[in-house]
């Protein structure tokens, strides 16, 4: 069994600032595709741009507080250099926002010259209880893939088929709530086309080709067929599934193959689930006088600032006693989320812990 969380009576340590968590949204998908053959880009930015939005969360909650963020900031990366430059007006491949919150609007073929771009967003938000300003980064990544160019004397080459998974609303969830989609597009050429079935598979290193699995996902992969092996997935025979959090553990992998004249495709793509710590503090009184009474302890379970578990029935909760001279009682142990410690319990003085566990 594996302790989740640890409260002591005598030492508790709070941290003033709240813990931001940032991502960047966007209105296209990350990939872009690139032929040659006429030189035409899927999406093409400079006629379906591509919004990137910033947003900012306070750990364990799920209000977008972008639009109070005191500076926002765009700098971008390309493949070939190792330096960020920043983004400081607009101009022929930019549109900076001017109200909050302050997107980036991709507006041209910014892959041209390169294979990759990162673009990062930072965001400085006040914390009004604290006054302190706190900074945090996300990065966002688009990548160019290029189809195959015709030969010069020849017949025109035929069109590269790819299919592409990705999670147009974002791949996070926070502690174990809501869901994310993933979807799967399939380009011949620079075109999509329609597949005429789906497949979609959870990674799980149990899954074998005949057991769990099949030929298609390989080994590693579980097919998802049905309510048992979908843990919650919904959708795993459409283009588009479903992934509630509690089929997240933390991180998680989902594959999907399409068939497209009588061919199949596959890609994968990655969700994760957010989770803040827990904190354990104990509440109750702490002194005995003369050798008399008792004390009733409570431990109260915090995740991002509110209680969770207040009836006690989601975690275990096993206490332990240390003497003045910090050695373990080895007699004395005591389980639940209330307990009583006598005065007969210390000697003198004395910590109280609680150590917790997923029940």
């Amino acid at each position: 069994m594996t302790t989740v969380a640890t409260g002591s009576m005598t030492l508790i340590d709070v941290t003033d600032a709240k813990q931001l968590i940032a991502f960047i949204g966007s209105s296209q998908q990350r990939q872009v595709i690139y032929n040659p053959n006429g030189g035409s880009y899927t999406p093409n930015y400079a006629s379906s741009n591509n919004v990137l939005t910033p947003q900012l969360y306070i750990a364990g909650t799920n209000a977008n507080i972008a639009d109070k963020a005191k500076s926002i900031k765009w700098f971008y990366q390309t493949n070939s250099s190792g330096n960020f430059t920043e983004i400081t007006a607009s101009d022929t491949n930019y549109t900076l926002g001017t109200t909050a919150p302050k997107t980036l609007t991709i507006k041209g073929n910014v892959l041209a010259s390169a294979n990759s771009m990162t673009y990062m967003c930072e965001i400085v938000y006040t914390d009004p209880d604290t006054g302190f300003d706190v900074t945090t980064k996300a990065e966002y990544e688009i990548i160019k893939v290029t189809n195959g160019t015709n030969g010069s004397n020849g017949a025109a080459g035929q069109d590269a088929v790819r299919a592409v998974v990705w999670t147009p609303d974002g791949n996070v969830t926070r502690n174990s709530n809501g869901t994310v989609k993933a979807t799967v597009d399939v380009y011949k050429g620079a075109s999509k086309v329609t597949p005429t079935a789906f497949k979609w598979y959870v990674q799980d290193p149990a899954a074998t080709t005949s057991s769990g699995g099949d030929s298609d996902g390989g080994n590693g992969w579980k097919l998802m067929k049905d309510a048992a092996t979908a843990n919650g997935v919904t959708g795993y025979t459409t283009d588009t599934i479903t992934i509630p959090a509690s089929a997240i553990p933390s991180v998680e992998s989902f594959k999907c193959v399409a068939t497209y004249n009588s061919v199949k495709y596959n890609d994968v793509c990655t969700v994760v689930d957010v989770s803040d710590p827990y904190v354990v503090t104990i509440v109750g009184t702490n002194t005995f006088k003369n050798g008399q009474g008792s004390t009733t302890l409570t431990a109260k379970v915090f995740q991002a600032g509110a209680e969770v578990d207040a009836a006690g029935t989601a975690f275990t909760y096993a206490w332990s006693l240390y003497d003045a001279n910090n050695v373990k009682n080895t007699t004395w142990s005591k389980t639940g989320k209330t307990i009583t410690v006598t005065a007969a319990d210390i000697n003198v003085r004395g910590n109280v812990t609680c150590d917790i566990d997923k029940a």
